[in-house]
Parts: structure tokens; sequence; C-alpha cells
């Protein structure tokens, strides 16, 4: 019988052969999902012989990831923020950058006092829930069209315990679905913004993930231009809109806005790239 260090080991070469980015963070990954050891157990337990079961299952997911399957759909959960989240095919993986979004709309909520927020492409939930777990005093209103992303958005909502969500199916191309909703004080969104003729070009992992939440139009700013047509000019007086974007769009996405807002700037992530661009209402 193999022992858990031989299996780990193997799993090593073998994401290694197939030219996985992380090789020993993968299958340390993927030792705690089917095992239940974190890198400290994986060390303490090396000479452990396994369950042959749970070799079977172990080694399924190495195939799967070595076909360059994401890991985070892999093992069904990944962190964001301070809390983790149910992923899987159908919805966008959530990713360290995206975290600005939440850290800004956190300090903007207790800084101005604003009570209403709306997540546009929610896809998980990441954002939208975390902002309402962090804002007790703030109703969210996550919106997508995807029934599987709302999917994960519900369990989510569920898993986080939070009470002041509210999921809602609708397209932000339209927003004529959204008669009888509040105004918000604050838009979030990070919506697909890839150019649609480079996304075949991504990571391979990359295409994994639901063509939907990636595809931004010919020129990747399609849905920048509904956010400035359409929802900009329902932000209540005082309120903000805050978009992810790609790392060269941040200026084109402000100049949409030449004439309708007063105030924009630009975050940067922490590799110093243009990654969160916000106006002000």
């Amino acid at each position: 019988m193999k022992t858990l260090y031989a299996v780990y080991r193997e799993a090593v070469k073998a994401l290694s052969d197939a030219q996985c980015d992380s090789p020993e963070f993968d299958a340390q990954q993927l030792v705690s999902y089917c095992f239940g050891y974190n890198k400290t157990g994986l060390l303490m337990h090396s000479g452990d012989a396994i369950d042959e079961v749970k070799l079977i299952h172990f080694e399924d997911c190495v195939k799967r990831r070595c076909a360059h399957e994401p890991l985070q759909y892999i093992i069904g959960m990944w962190g964001f923020y301070k809390y983790s989240f149910k992923v899987g095919k159908g919805v966008l993986i959530p990713r360290p950058e995206t975290e600005i979004l939440v850290e800004y709309a956190v300090e903007k909520i207790n800084k101005k006092g604003l009570k209403v927020v709306f997540d546009l492409c929610c896809g998980s939930g990441c954002v939208g829930l975390s902002i309402a777990k962090r804002c007790h005093q703030v109703m969210v209103y996550c919106i997508d069209i995807s029934d599987d992303a709302l999917e994960y958005t519900r369990q989510n909502k569920e898993l986080l315990d939070v009470d002041n969500v509210k999921v809602i199916k609708a397209d932000m191309l339209d927003n004529s679905s959204f008669i009888g909703l509040p105004r918000p004080d604050l838009i979030v969104s990070n919506p697909p913004y890839i150019r649609s003729n480079e996304i075949d070009t991504l990571q391979s992992e990359v295409l994994f993930e639901p063509r939907l939440a990636l595809d931004g139009g010919d020129d990747g700013l399609v849905f920048y231009r509904s956010l400035c047509d359409m929802w900009y000019p329902l932000i209540n007086r005082g309120g903000f809109l805050a978009m992810e974007c790609g790392e060269d769009q941040a200026n084109d996405i402000l100049s949409l806005f030449l004439g309708k807002a007063d105030k924009g700037n630009i975050i940067k992530d922490a590799s110093n790239l243009d990654r969160v661009v916000v106006v002000a209402r």
C-alpha cells in the first residue's frame, strides 16, 4: 500500500509533466481536499498508508487537474476576502484582485452611511455577499443573468448566513426589469471584459470558465457602456459606481463618463496594474 508522501510526490510529477503552473501547491491542495491533511499534516503523516477509496478519488482529481481543469472547480470551494465560497462549472472563479471592490465598498459604506448596494454580474456572489457580511446595515441586491451563477449565489448566501441580501435574475444590459427596486447608493460590478477575439487565446484553465462571464464584446466594453448609460443615472446623489476592469481598459472606461460624472479615479491592484474604476454620482 502506498504512503501519503509517495502519492503526493507522484502527483507533483504528474502535474509538472502536464505543465501546470504550481504543481506542488496544487498537489498539497488536493491532499488536503482528499485526505484532510494540510501542509504540516502532510509532513507529520508522510509515512502513513492511505485508504484505497480515498486514493482513487485523489488520483481522479489529479487527472482532472492535469487536464487543466481549474483547481477551484475540483475542490468546489475557494477563499475570497475573509470567507470561503462554493464554486464550480458555470461560475467565474473568485480572484484576489476582485477583493478591491469589497474593500472599497466597505470603506464607503461605513464612511458615507450608504444603505443600498447592487452587485451586478454577481457570479458566485463573492463580492456582494462579502459586503453584506461586513456591513449589516446595508441591503445588497446580487444580480446576474445566469441560472448556474445564481444557484451558487444562493448556496453561498446560506453558507455565509447573511439575511441582508436579495438574489435576483436579470439582464444587466436591460434595466427595465428593475422597476420597484430601491435606487442604489453604490453599484459594484465585475462584468465580462475580455475582448471576444482574445478569449480563445487565454490560459486553458480560464477556458473552463463560462464564456458568458468573460466575453465583453468586440472591444471588451459592452457592459461598461450599459453601466454608464443605464445604471449610473439610477444611483442616488452622493453615491458611487465601482467597476473591475482589464489592465488596459481603465482610461477608456473613464472616457465613457465624460460629461456625466464630475469625479472619477482608478485603483491599482497589488501588481500596480489598473484594476478598478470608480465614478462618483
